[in-house]
């Protein structure tokens, strides 16, 4: 009885290790596309919450400063800006007057040169942009429904770039 063999294992055990790698293949795939979603997903609703939370930050300014440009304060609006010192994203921010000069300005490291205000579409109310590293953000200052004067931010997209660099060290880890 010991010289005897089963042919059913040599015959079977092919097949098997084939199904087991097509399921391994198949839910490899499966995994790595359900990944690439989550994490496609992730980045376009981390760059709407910037947005979101910039938009919010610039109609409070722009509320903020409604004062200052009717009475000419420049100061009033400066002090408004620095209120921005909370958000470390947060650069650069100025508010601009009806005719779109520099009214008062917020740098993060020094003061530095106004930017120009960028050329924003009369019927857009407000506008973002997404430029390299950066985050962009335009907000009208209205009083008694009129423009008299608009808010510009300008966020670097460091901590969008830390989630993605988590991430990779995440898969790296686990692979």
């Amino acid at each position: 009885m010991t010289g005897v063999q089963t042919c059913a294992l040599p015959i079977y055990y092919p097949i098997a290790k084939k199904l087991t790698a097509i399921n391994l293949l198949v839910s490899a795939a499966a995994l790595l596309l359900a990944c690439m979603a989550f994490f496609t997903y992730d980045f376009y609703t981390f760059r709407v919450n910037i947005v979101r939370n910039l938009s919010i930050q610039s109609e409070i300014i722009g509320e903020n400063s409604i004062s200052a440009l009717v009475f000419n304060d420049p100061q009033s609006a400066a002090n408004t800006l620095a209120a921005l010192q909370a958000s470390p994203h947060i650069f650069y921010a100025e508010v601009y007057d009806s005719a779109g000069h520099p009214f008062a300005g917020y740098w993060r490291a020094h003061a530095g040169e106004a930017l120009p205000l960028p050329q924003v579409a009369e019927s857009q109310q407000r506008a973002h942009w997404f430029d390299r590293d950066q985050v962009s953000v335009t907000h009208p200052i209205l009083f008694q429904n009129k423009r008299i004067g608009t808010v510009f931010i300008r966020s670097d997209l460091k901590s969008m770039t830390a989630r993605l660099k988590s991430y990779g060290q995440i898969g790296r880890a686990h692979v």
